[in-house]
């Protein structure tokens, strides 16, 4: 069989706790997979026993739920022509039992409302974390089957919002919970933004996260940039991320003249610690769902410029640190970049507690207390 993981279901399962089944499309170390790690490993067991199948093959997060106790099943598939995965999907489905499917991600979301379905699953929640703009026919699917779907849980009211609108769900059957995030511990070795990338010691540093595709419009961050640099020529960027764009934008940050005041770091495990030496985050994304890279930021005080996406508008009211909604466009962008440069030169960063994190449900553990609420009712 294409798929790795225990299987057999335990004789001593308790009455008094629900199954609940997570489908999700892969197990690498994304957003969405990052989120439904934090929220499975907080199910209280006592009322909950948690199972996991991924589509995808066998990858880091998959091991780690298992060292959690949560039997995680991994189909394998490596092409989305990969029929085999339904078959599969209702035949462990039907083992298993669930009260509740809830999925992740598009594939997964299509896959499981369909095999949910065929099992006979009493109840099915899909989880939609972005805003779709660029492939149209994921809205036409989600229309086409909107009706093997009991509930839909969005990451922010901009992502409620684009469904109701262009997938025609309505209002009712939607509800929004944010992701979450903790505050990291400091590094036991800091990085050095100075040592490593060669930046002056006076120069503020603008940081930018994420993969390197249209939908981040990191040209845009490099026309912005060029701009900056035109009155604060001390001024450095630096872009972490990796994607199919990484050689067009290096090829354009050389012909806007910016040479090595911008520095592609490519993927970096210590994000965090990049952000307590940096002096603003700029986001130029055309389309987001809740953005992590913000609340990242939001944890650990760093001001943030961001175009108008899907939750910007929800975590700048938070006011846990400075988040200044920009207008769309180069022009727009390094006006706001300058006016927070100017804002950061006089004043400290702001120190998030982990309680103002609570206070605004923006912790794992008030997302997953949310979630497991929902869960509840919806099996009632």
């Amino acid at each position: 069989m294409p798929f790795s993981g225990q299987s057999e279901i335990s004789s001593s399962d308790s009455l008094e706790r629900r199954r609940i089944a997570f489908c999700i499309t892969d197990l690498d170390p994304g957003g969405a997979e990052k989120a439904l790690f934090q929220i499975v490993t907080r199910l209280d067991r006592r009322h909950w026993e948690p199972r996991v199948y991924c589509l995808g093959p066998e990858a880091e997060l998959a091991p780690k739920l298992r060292d959690q106790g949560i039997v995680t099943l991994c189909y394998g598939a490596k092409s989305w022509r990969s029929l085999g995965v339904f078959p599969w999907l209702i035949s462990e489905l039907e083992l298993f039992r669930p009260s509740l499917l809830q999925c992740f991600l598009f594939h997964a979301n299509l896959v499981g409302r369909i095999t949910g379905r065929a099992a006979g699953v009493p109840v099915i929640l899909a989880g939609h974390r972005v805003a779709e703009r660029e492939k149209q026919w994921h809205l036409w699917l989600e229309r086409l089957t909107k009706r093997c779907v009991d509930h839909h849980v969005c990451v922010s009211q901009g992502v409620a919002d684009h469904l109701v609108r262009h997938a025609r769900i309505p209002p009712a059957a939607l509800t929004v919970i944010s992701n979450g995030v903790e505050i990291p511990p400091p590094a036991e070795f800091p990085v050095n933004l100075q040592a490593e990338f060669g930046f002056s010691p006076l120069s503020p540093v603008i940081l930018a996260v994420g993969r390197l595709h249209p939908q981040k419009d990191f040209l845009t961050l490099l026309e912005a940039f060029a701009r900056v640099r035109e009155r604060r020529p001390e001024v450095r960027l630096l872009i972490v991320g990796e994607g199919p764009q990484r050689a067009d934008l290096e090829a354009r940050a050389w012909q806007l003249g910016l040479g090595d005041t911008v520095q592609f770091a490519g993927y970096r495990a210590d994000v965090s610690e990049l952000m307590r030496q940096a002096s603003v985050l700029a986001v130029t994304s055309r389309w987001e769902g809740m953005s992590n890279v913000i609340l990242e930021a939001l944890a650990v005080g760093l001001p943030v410029v961001a175009t108008p996406v899907e939750g910007v508008a929800e975590l700048a009211r938070s006011r846990l640190a400075p988040v200044v909604v920009s207008q769309v466009g180069a022009t727009g962008f390094s006006e706001s970049l300058l006016s927070v440069l100017a804002a950061s030169n006089s004043t400290s960063r702001t120190t998030v507690s982990a309680e103002a994190l609570e206070e605004h449900g923006l912790t794992w553990n008030s997302v997953a207390a949310r979630y497991d609420d929902l869960y509840v009712q919806l099996v009632k």
